[in-house]
């Protein structure tokens, strides 16, 4: 009877850890759908609509004029300054982002953690923002403008309503983003390799173009087609200094497209999908030289960096750093905090009448204040739950590795090519014909911005669950866990830092987004940057000076929190 008695837990555990194992397979099955739901199903609806006469919703016939009307002249001469534009900012970006990465980090520069601290800062410094900033600095009555005209006599001043105008904000805003791509292979390179070119007789500058260059040539190769990515499916840049001017590219056609009457949604899809396909031959071949050429820079002899001293070219160095630190922060954020202040616009601040008026609008207006809790909550919780599900799908497709899991892969990274304002636009087709009340909400928004970059996350946790050995989790099963509870009790607790860095990472992305909401939004669902876009199309360049103030202000107080809440957020 003892015997009978003690058999009975014995008999009840392969039961638990089938019901387990089932639960694993149930959780891997709903990941799959969902995230091919998220993915395919604007992606789809895009396709379609690309092939109809009329607009969403409505009853229209099949087509294919609209990718007949992509060979008009107008959109390919569209096309061709898209990629103009993505190039020329892309080229730029890579060589000043590269400069500074290398002063700061291989010579005796003085302020190393200066520089790096607010190019941090500008790289979260919103690109809609920043566009509005230098509006107020180089339209034909600006401050610079007046300076040209007025004190200095020239005539000829800056336009920034022009094809360099908005290439120049763009290097201004991407710079950041190149320098820290850039500064993780620039400090982990050996330096054995040099030190063997100075013991043959090589001076600095063949070293630096012979040897260094040469060994962050993938790097380089990598950052340019990343950049070139970011250039062309930027939004509000263009929106902003290009419409102005009637200059065009396809980020600005589509929402032209969509948004003016006359109307035609689906020559909108048409252009969206060849924006997504340049952009997806871009990432692919970003890919491809990562996979296909890495050069071993980090070896296992100990190779010393040498700290080379600037000399008599220190000054220039110092001019260099903190010149693309006052244009691309401390200016804008300046010319702001002016604009916010003044009664009306005055070129010459002397002669301003200043008042709080646009912070006490701000303060008691009601739509605002939702703008703001809107922002947060999108943020927040679409933070939330898009690491939940960027963890799920690593976890699957890095570790677990079940049937079909290069579907689940495959169709994570498709967003990777996929520019915000297509997808939004893929969205819109889609919800006007799904029978769900999703449109003008915040969690249609939250769908859009995870869908959006969902891979972005995935990226980042699936890098530290690679490096996690997979003994821990056998030892794990060895004595007696699930593979659910390895992941609760081995995975889960040693990828923290990736998942809090991944989490800093989608709340700030979702925080300043503004491509793939411009075209989903409605009263009741504005976010901050539709706030502050809605203010820029009125003319109202008070209150959206201080609300951008106002929402620059939160993003740095919102870093600070996040990063002593989440100290892994830190490498992000």
């Amino acid at each position: 009877m003892h015997e009978a008695q003690s058999a009975v837990p014995i008999a009840r555990k392969p039961r638990l850890r089938w019901d387990r194992e089932v639960l694993l397979k149930v959780i891997y099955a709903a990941t799959l759908v969902l995230v091919v739901l998220l993915v395919m199903t604007p992606l789809a609806a895009l396709i379609y609509g690309s092939f109809r006469s009329s607009a969403p919703g409505v009853e229209g016939d099949w087509t294919i004029a609209n990718y007949a009307n992509l060979a008009s002249a107008n959109l390919l001469s569209t096309i061709w300054l898209t990629l103009l534009v993505g190039v020329l900012s892309a080229v730029f970006c890579v060589v000043i982002g590269t400069a500074m990465a290398l002063i700061i980090h291989r010579t005796d520069f003085a302020y190393k953690n200066i520089i790096t601290a607010l190019i941090g800062l500008a790289f979260y410094f919103p690109a809609f923002i920043l566009a509005m900033a230098w509006i107020i600095l180089g339209s034909p009555g600006g401050l610079i403008n007046f300076l040209f005209r007025d004190v200095l006599g020239i005539t000829d001043g800056v336009k920034i309503y022009s094809v360099a105008g908005i290439v120049f904000v763009t290097i201004l805003h991407q710079v950041p983003f190149v320098y820290l791509l850039m500064r993780g292979p620039i400090i982990s390179m050996d330096g054995v390799f040099e030190e063997a070119a100075r013991a043959a007789g090589a001076r600095s500058h063949h070293v630096l173009f012979r040897i260094t260059l040469p060994l962050l040539s993938y790097s380089l190769l990598s950052s340019l087609i990343l950049t070139f990515v970011l250039a062309i499916e930027q939004f509000a840049i263009p929106a902003m200094l290009g419409l102005p001017g009637h200059i065009t590219l396809l980020p600005t056609q589509i929402y032209l497209l969509v948004r003016f009457p006359p109307t035609d949604y689906g020559l909108a899809a048409a252009v969206g999908l060849t924006l997504a396909a340049l952009t997806s031959l871009a990432i692919l071949a970003q890919r491809r030289v990562t996979r296909a050429g890495r050069m071993a820079t980090v070896t296992g002899k100990a190779g010393h960096l040498r700290t080379l001293p600037l000399g008599r070219w220190r000054w220039a160095a110092n001019t260099f750093c903190f010149g693309f630190v006052f244009l691309s922060l401390i200016l804008p954020s300046l010319i702001l905090i002016y604009m916010s202040v003044i009664k009306w616009y005055v070129s010459n601040p002397f002669l301003a009448q200043y008042t709080l008026r646009n912070y006490e609008f701000i303060w008691n207006s009601a739509d605002a204040h939702k703008s703001i809790w809107n922002t947060l909550i999108v943020s927040g919780v679409g933070g939330i739950f898009g690491v939940a599900l960027a963890f799920l799908t690593s976890y699957f497709t890095v570790r677990l590795k079940p049937p079909s899991y290069r579907l689940l892969d495959f169709t994570a990274s498709l967003p990777f090519g996929v520019p915000g304002m297509v997808m939004a636009l893929g969205f819109l087709w889609a919800y006007a014909y799904l029978p769900l009340p999703f449109y003008g909400t915040l969690a249609l928004i939250i769908v859009a911005f995870i869908t959006r970059y969902l891979p972005y996350a995935t990226e980042a946790i699936g890098g530290q669950l690679v490096q996690i050995d997979k003994s821990l989790e056998e030892a794990a099963w060895v004595g007696g866990a699930t593979k659910l509870g390895g992941l609760r009790r081995i995975l889960l607790p040693l990828s923290l830092p990736s998942i809090q860095g991944a989490y800093f990472l989608l709340f700030m992305a979702f925080f300043r987004e503004m491509s793939s909401v411009v075209l989903l939004f409605t009263s009741n669902s504005k976010v901050i940057s539709i706030s502050i876009w809605g203010f820029f199309e009125g003319a109202d360049w008070g209150l959206a000076s201080s609300f951008s103030v106002l929402t620059t202000l939160i993003i740095f107080g919102v870093i600070w929190l996040i990063v002593w809440l989440m100290p892994a957020a830190r490498r992000v």
